[in-house]
């Protein structure tokens, strides 16, 4: 519906749309939408609590990540059109953008911006591009259970190269997430972390034993579980999650993995891509 519309035009009679039907909103209308919508209610947790949390996650990570801050905006189809995820379930605008609903879609974005500056002074180049970044991100999407908001405040990173021998590259930089991610989880909360690595191709296992191992300390367990079934279909091969042991509840705070996005981004398939989250609301609330 409306593909035939050019895109400007479209935008153009969406907007008329929407300034008349601001137009006819009295202040009291604006109001009673504040009470009912859980869009634009006020976040759960203390502020200041979490602005110190996000200042703490992109220090602790710029050794190795370089922080990126992010708009609020993306390219319409950033979450659909290379990651999978139904376009209902993020909040669209009528200015060919959507709402961010992920900082790690920005920065695939972003990074493939660098990687293909890399690739044009040499189209074998094995530099790698490592960004981070926190958002207050939007799900339309409803969630259910404690923990669940819809926008919240996320800290993402993405490692993005090419390809190597023996998956050194997945080996590689899901190390460097997970003692990045998991360090910092530690340091804010002091509670032991729990990560569990899965492979959805059965084609690394012997990478995620290693990768336990390295990553396993006194105070993160990490280990290899491949029950599981969420996320198959959007994480094609290796991906894991964090979480904290919070007094004897275990509350999942990060997810990531390897995704086929950067291959796509640039149209190359030696093309790899890295991306974790955690969420900060999450951490906020332990």
């Amino acid at each position: 519906m409306g593909s035939g519309l050019a895109g400007t035009d479209a935008t153009s009679l969406l907007l008329a749309a929407m300034a008349q039907r601001s137009a006819d909103l009295s202040p009291a209308d604006v109001l009673a939408q504040y009470r009912r919508d859980r869009f634009v209610a006020p976040a759960e947790v203390d502020p200041i609590k979490l602005s110190r949390l996000h200042l703490h996650a992109l220090e602790h990570l710029k050794p190795n990540f370089e922080p990126v801050e992010t708009a609020p905006l993306a390219p319409l189809g950033s979450h659909s059109v290379f990651s999978g995820v139904d376009q209902n379930n993020v909040v669209t605008t009528i200015r060919m953008t959507e709402v961010a609903a992920d900082p790690t879609n920005q920065l695939a974005l972003e990074a493939a911006v660098r990687r293909q500056a890399q690739l044009d002074v040499d189209a074998r180049s094995m530099e790698q591009v490592s960004l981070c970044a926190v958002d207050r991100v939007v799900r339309a999407q409803v969630f259910e259970g404690l923990r669940s908001f819809a926008h919240f405040s996320l800290l993402g990173a993405v490692i993005s190269g090419r390809s190597l021998a023996h998956h050194q590259f997945e080996s590689g930089a899901l190390e460097a997430v997970l003692v990045a991610l998991s360090g910092f989880v530690t340091d804010v909360t002091d509670r032991p972390v729990r990560i569990q690595l899965s492979d959805f191709d059965g084609t690394f296992g012997a990478v995620l034993d290693a990768v336990a191992d390295r990553v396993t300390t006194e105070r993160v367990k990490c280990a290899v579980n491949n029950e599981r079934q969420a996320g198959r279909g959007y994480y094609p091969n290796v991906c894991f999650k964090l979480s904290v042991d919070a007094g004897g509840e275990i509350v999942e705070v990060g997810d990531g993995g390897s995704v086929d996005w950067a291959a796509a981004l640039l149209q190359n398939r030696k093309e790899r891509l890295l991306i974790a989250g955690v969420s900060l609301e999450r951490l906020a609330l332990i």
